[in-house]
């Protein structure tokens, strides 16, 4: 093990990335682990972790704020005025890449929240569950999580060593670079996508509508695919909706894929030597374009 010096901790994983694999944890998890319906798995652990960042971030947006999550990487998110609202937009985002998925929320989990799905979960996240909603979902072969206090970082394995990085969500602060100047509702989806689109995989591009994601293309070596990924699973939804960016727009064709299917309003952060032309052409679509102050690749 390349890890040997390292203090192993006291979890016990189910397997490793596959089941053919072993895994191991090394250092104590900062969380309560309130019920195993099934032993928690490498997969679940980096999975929840994922979610739960997003799901912290929605802080910032909205008291009810939730993530569905599968392969670390968000199907849905979504804010709304209820516990219950917020946790059915999120899964029915993407309702079947959310099957078996993971779930985090942003706010205390109740019966009520618990009997608002039908989906099945491996993993939920939680800043706490009511004892009414433990007794209910200790029934069901769900991982449940309660969160501790703890600095985010990403890291992966590299040459034998482990390379580690902060994980800091930028102020989501957006100068109007080409357009009018867009409404609060506007503003609150475009906060929402650029949330969602710094959890999810870079390339990434998230397009949102109505406090909820609609299309999400990620992991992609070029921008441009994810931007089609995304309009493509938004569809006519994409019409007036709000797209975020994790990086600057090299050149305007994905600029370009999202305007063909309606898109409004795109953020996204600046830096490209081509940003002028990216610019031009989203004033030539009648596209509203504000930067962000940070890209927010996550690899």
């Amino acid at each position: 093990m390349i890890f040997s010096e390292l203090k192993e901790g006291s979890i016990s994983l189910r397997y490793g990335e596959n089941p053919h694999e072993k895994a191991w944890v090394y250092g104590e998890p900062a969380f309560q682990l309130l019920h195993e319906g099934r032993r928690i798995s490498y997969n679940n652990l980096l999975d929840a972790d994922a979610a739960w960042a997003v799901a912290q971030h929605l802080k910032d947006i909205a008291p009810f704020g939730a993530v569905a999550l599968k392969h670390q990487t968000p199907c849905g998110v979504a804010v709304a005025d209820t516990p219950e609202e917020a946790v059915r937009k999120a899964i029915d985002a993407d309702a079947e890449s959310a099957y078996g998925g993971i779930l985090a929320v942003n706010f205390p989990f109740t019966l009520s929240v618990a009997k608002s799905y039908k989906k099945y979960l491996e993993v939920i996240v939680a800043p706490e569950f009511t004892e009414e909603a433990l007794a209910y979902l200790r029934k069901k072969k769900v991982r449940l999580i309660v969160p501790s206090r703890y600095d985010a970082f990403v890291g992966k394995p590299a040459f034998g060593a482990l390379v580690v990085s902060e994980r800091i969500l930028p102020p989501l602060e957006f100068q109007l670079q080409v357009g009018k100047p867009i409404s609060d509702d506007v503003v609150m989806d475009m906060k929402l996508a650029y949330v969602a689109v710094e959890g999810a995989k870079s390339n990434a591009i998230v397009i949102v509508k109505n406090s909820v994601t609609v299309g999400i293309g990620t992991g992609q070596p070029s921008r441009k695919r994810s931007a089609w990924i995304a309009t493509t699973l938004a569809g006519d939804k994409a019409h007036g909706a709000v797209a975020a960016s994790d990086a600057f727009f090299p050149f305007p064709d994905g600029l370009e894929i999202l305007a063909e299917a309606g898109v409004s309003v795109v953020v996204a952060p600046l830096g490209s030597k081509r940003d002028n032309e990216v610019l031009k052409r989203a004033e030539e679509l009648g596209i509203t374009f504000y930067s962000a102050s940070s890209r927010v690749f996550r690899h």
